[in-house]
Order: structure tokens, then C-alpha cells, then sequence
């Protein structure tokens, strides 16, 4: 059954994903779509040795965006919370993300 209320973009870009409680250890991951209020991610490509989120973790997500001639260099953050970890036959492990917060970022 679809539950999506917003149209999500289909797209292969990497971003950095950090728990919220241990912001100093970060991971990358890659995202498969995106949308307004939310995302799914590849968390693993069927690894046994990586643990998958909990439904209700929370992390942060970051999009490094491409450079802008006047704004510079800046990501988007997101403050995000899993509501569905699944993994697919080939073993690869899927996360989605509910996207509570998002603001753009200056990189120095």
C-alpha cells in the first residue's frame, strides 16, 4: 500500500549521517530518493557486520551542495527520525527517514 503524501525524487548521491547522541562519529550512506518531508536510504548493500537503525533513531543527514558562484559552498541539513528499516531479497538493507528539520549549512 502506497503511504507517500509528496511526490519523491529518485536520485544517487551520497551524504554523511551522524547519530544524534554521538556527533563525532560520522558514516556515509547513500540516498535513493527524496522528498519534502522525508527519504530512503541504502544503509547497507547486504554487509551482516553493519547494524541497522532502530525505528525511532534519530540522526542527521547532510547534502553537500554543489557550489554556488555567489551563496559559496553550503549542505543541507536535515534532522531526521527511521520510521522503516527493510531489507530487500539481494540483502541490501533500506532505511527511510522522516525529515523533522532542515536548514542550509556554510561550509568553510
Amino acid at each position: 500500500m502506497e503511504r507517500r503524501d509528496r511526490e519523491r525524487l529518485t536520485m544517487t548521491v551520497f551524504c554523511r549521517i551522524t547519530r544524534s547522541r554521538n556527533q563525532r562519529k560520522s558514516t556515509w550512506k547513500r540516498i535513493e530518493n527524496i522528498s519534502g518531508t522525508g527519504m530512503l536510504l541504502v544503509w547497507s548493500a547486504g554487509e551482516s557486520d553493519i547494524k541497522p537503525p532502530h525505528i525511532g533513531e534519530r540522526f542527521t543527514v547532510e547534502l553537500q551542495l554543489p557550489a554556488h558562484p555567489v551563496f559559496g559552498q553550503r549542505s543541507l541539513q536535515f534532522q531526521t527520525k527511521v520510521v522503516r528499516v527493510f531489507r530487500q531479497g539481494n540483502g541490501r538493507v533500506m532505511a527511510g527517514f522522516e525529515s523533522t528539520r532542515s536548514r542550509f549549512k556554510f561550509i568553510r
